[in-house]
């Protein structure tokens, strides 16, 4: 976790000269606000975190075990529940309340994920995998 947001944070200036037009007081602003996002992922309990990790990982190859024997409403609801434990979780919430000081850096990259869903349909999830 530390790592990611240790990368995230090296990379800030170079997709914002990328991105252009951004001046040095917007940067200085992205990089404060992405060492905040360091420092308040620091307080979360990074062994909740690597359990969750392990057993989505674990879940992944449950799901995909479900979704290769024909079992695709089970594979649905066996994930959902997972995301429902997943989202209730504290760490989870913490992360989610530590991302919310990042909201504002790169909209763009929200945009782009979503213009890479054609219709916005709902999926299931074995056509996913």
């Amino acid at each position: 976790m530390k790592n990611t947001a240790l990368v995230f944070i090296l990379l800030l200036p170079i997709s914002a000269l990328a991105g252009g037009g951004m001046s040095q007081d917007q940067i200085q602003k992205m990089m404060q606000q992405a060492l905040g996002l360091q420092a308040c992922m620091q307080n979360i309990d990074q062994t909740e975190m690597q359990a969750y990790e392990q057993r989505a990982r674990q879940m992944e190859a449950e799901t995909k075990a479900l979704c290769a024997s024909g079992k695709r409403d089970e594979a649905m609801k066996k994930a959902i529940s997972f995301g429902q434990e997943v989202s209730n979780s504290k760490a989870m919430q913490e992360l989610a309340k530590c991302g919310e000081g990042m909201k504002g850096v790169l909209p763009n990259v929200i945009t782009a994920a979503q213009d890479d869903e054609p219709d916005n349909k709902p999926r299931h999830l074995c056509d996913e995998l």
